[in-house]
Order: structure tokens, then C-alpha cells, then sequence
């Protein structure tokens, strides 16, 4: 009894095998009819040459945030132009620097701005580590400016206009240090009248300091919007140019 009980389970699960084996054959039969030996041998060496790396960077450059030492490498600032146009430098940290960066481009008199991290304490911070909270840099922006066309008052305006200085660490949805509200002043004019602004204005949380080494952020964050991001929708930097600043990634 024992035998024949194996004997029916095993010839149906013999037939089985039997059954996919043939049908695996016909497919292989059919695609190799249809597929060419070079055209096999073409699609072996994409995937020998597409290696995991490859994708990530692949990625990353479709997002805006290539790994590439292109991307990653640091600006280049301050400018040597300042030497011969009698510019002065202003730092303000307001939020993501994106869209502070994009505000203070449109003010007649800034003639070059930068992205970058300050006031923390590690030397040349990635933007990962300054995201991270722990080098204590805050995401900033660097310009110069003609002290002829536009006064550092007046740039402390359009910083105060441009975000909530009453929000501690944080804007909007940004939330940690690197997003904290701050004037770095690099003389005792500015930092007069830093104070005096931040006195202008109820319940500022804004930090005055003298500026500490201002770390250039990586390239592909320099003038960001105004590149269009990953998206590729260019924002206006017009001098003069009031459109509503949209911040994305």
C-alpha cells in the first residue's frame, strides 16, 4: 500500500516537471528565433557595463544632487573683483539659502552673492553635514554689494522682509539650527546698525555675530532657483523683479 501510495504522488509530480521543461524549451526556442547572436551579445555588455555607481550618479544628476566631483566641488569666493569695484561684503541666514539667495540677486546694488555654511565649528562642512545639525553652521548667504547703490540698511530690510525672524531654529517647515535667523556683520558700522534693525522688530529671534569663515557651498547650490532646480523652471534674478519666489527642491 505504502508503494502505491508513493507511486500515484511521484508520477504526477514527474509529469509535472516533464511538462515545464518542455514548455521553458519553447520559449528559449522562440526568443532565441526572434533575437539575434549580436544583438545578445550588445545587450551582455550594457549590463557588464552598468555598474551600481553609475545608476546612483545617473540619479543623482536627474535630481539636481549629483554625486559627481563636478557638483561637488566648492565655489569659488570670495570674488577678485572685489578688489577694483570697491564692494563691500554683507552675510545674512534666513532659511534655506535658496530662496534668500534668489531675494537678495534682485536687489539693485548686490553684485554677486554665494551660498554657503558659517559660524559652526568644523572647517569645510558638506551640505549633508551641515543638514545633519552637528557642525553648528547655519545655511547662509554671502554677497557683495555697492555701498553707492544700496546700504547695508537696506539689505537688512529685505532680509527681515524676506522670512519670520520670531521663529527659533527654524522656517516654515525647515526645522534645526542650520535654518536659525542671523546677521554675521563684518564691521562695527554693520553691526550698529544690525542692532538697531533687529530692534525694529517685535520678538526677533535673530542672532547678531561677527562673521566667522563663510564655507561656499557645493556648485550645483549656487544660484539655484535661478537655474531652474531639478525641475528645470528657472526663477527670475531681474534686478527689480517682484515675482513670488517659489522654494523646491
Amino acid at each position: 500500500d505504502e508503494d502505491e501510495r508513493l507511486l500515484s504522488v511521484s508520477i504526477p509530480f514527474v509529469f509535472s516537471l516533464s511538462l515545464c521543461a518542455a514548455l521553458l524549451a519553447l520559449l528559449v526556442s522562440v526568443f532565441l528565433s526572434n533575437v539575434s547572436l549580436p544583438s545578445l551579445s550588445l545587450l551582455a555588455s550594457k549590463i557588464r557595463s552598468t555598474s551600481p555607481t553609475s545608476t546612483i550618479s545617473s540619479i543623482g544628476e536627474q535630481m539636481g544632487t549629483s554625486s559627481s566631483s563636478s557638483s561637488n566641488k566648492m565655489a569659488s569666493w570670495p570674488p577678485q573683483s572685489m578688489e577694483t569695484e570697491g564692494s563691500e561684503l554683507a552675510t545674512f541666514a534666513a532659511g534655506c539659502f535658496w530662496g534668500v539667495e534668489l531675494r537678495f540677486q534682485r536687489v539693485p546694488g548686490v553684485l554677486k552673492t554665494c551660498v554657503g555654511y558659517i559660524q559652526g565649528h568644523v572647517d569645510n562642512p558638506t551640505y549633508e553635514q551641515t543638514c545633519s545639525g552637528k557642525t553648528g553652521h547655519t545655511e547662509a548667504v554671502q554677497m557683495t554689494y555697492d555701498p553707492k547703490q544700496v546700504t547695508f540698511g537696506e539689505l537688512c530690510d529685505v532680509f527681515y522682509a524676506g522670512h519670520n525672524p520670531t521663529q527659533l531654529n527654524r522656517q516654515g517647515g525647515d526645522v534645526g539650527t542650520q535654518y536659525r535667523s542671523g546677521i554675521y556683520y563684518h564691521t562695527e558700522e554693520q553691526k550698529k546698525i544690525a542692532e538697531e534693525k533687529k530692534g525694529q522688530v517685535a520678538g526677533a529671534v535673530t542672532e547678531i555675530q561677527a562673521a566667522d569663515t563663510f564655507w561656499p557651498a557645493e556648485e550645483y547650490h549656487q544660484q539655484y532657483l535661478e537655474k531652474g532646480g531639478r525641475f528645470g523652471s528657472g526663477q527670475s534674478a531681474a534686478k527689480g523683479c517682484t515675482d513670488k519666489i517659489r522654494c523646491y527642491g
